[in-house]
């Protein structure tokens, strides 16, 4: 049968560290090395920490343990779901390590995911040069997203 432990209560009142020597703390439910043994010992501000965290685990209270593990699962799925996306948008070829300067970079980048390129329009107008690269570095300096540079 678990113990009931009131954590908060032990902290206020100043607990005292009861352990022997390092290894398993049945109170923290956690394996206490000769270091954190020696911590919990010695220092008041260390043991409110264990003590703290303990709590919050919910080493000792069934109902906040199932919580906490409900908040990780939860967590671990948006994870999952978020390198998911991140795996879908690589294979569709969308590059994540080339960040837009500006405004002129995003621009680019939104036409090219609908096909139009530099290529296709100069082929459309029938001459070199379109103008495209002027363009996008003006839309860069003006609406640059570098903060320092936006002083113009």
């Amino acid at each position: 049968m678990e113990q009931d432990y009131d954590y908060e209560k032990m902290a206020s009142e100043g607990y005292e560290c009861e352990c022997e020597s390092a290894g398993f703390c049945p109170l923290l439910a956690m394996r206490m090395d000769d270091r954190l043994h020696n911590f919990c010992k010695t220092d008041a501000r260390y043991r409110e920490y264990f003590l703290e965290t303990a709590r919050n685990r919910g080493v000792h209270d069934r109902e906040v343990k199932r919580q906490r593990n409900q908040r990780q699962q939860e967590f671990q799925k948006l994870h999952s779901d978020a390198d998911l996306a991140i795996s879908e948008l690589k294979d569709q070829g969308v590059e994540i390590e080339k960040i837009s300067e500006g405004l002129g970079d995003t621009i680019e980048k939104v036409l090219n995911k609908f096909g139009i390129n530099k290529d296709k329009i100069q082929s459309i107008l029938g001459a070199q040069g379109c103008g495209c690269s002027e363009r996008k570095k003006w839309f860069n300096k003006i609406f640059s997203y570098n903060k320092e540079e936006n002083n113009v």
